[in-house]
């Protein structure tokens, strides 16, 4: 949350307030927090339940993380490389599950 706030105060004293739609959830984004809430996923699992590209589940991940609604942790590819595992943050895991 002190993320969020921060942003906001950020965009706000910028001048750039027209940018805090990007803040804030829309119902997709909350229907895919909800989702993911309850176990950590990477771009390839979401990508193969919602029948989407990977890099469009990247994409859908990323706007989330860099919102401060997901967190992300390098798990490293067995055969060497990145992959990343998100997982929804406390604050917004305790919001989505009550």
């Amino acid at each position: 949350m002190k993320v969020l706030k921060a942003l906001i105060r950020r965009n706000v004293l910028r001048g750039t307030a027209s940018d805090l739609k990007d803040l804030f959830l829309n119902p997709a984004q909350m229907e895919l927090l909800k989702r993911i809430a309850s176990r950590d996923v990477t771009s390839r699992c979401l990508a193969n339940e919602l029948d989407i590209t990977m890099g469009h589940a990247y994409d859908k991940l990323e706007q989330l993380r860099k919102g401060g609604y997901l967190t992300r942790e390098n798990i490293g590819k067995p055969n060497g490389g990145n992959m990343y595992q998100y997982g929804v943050t406390r604050v917004v895991s305790n919001s989505v599950n009550s």
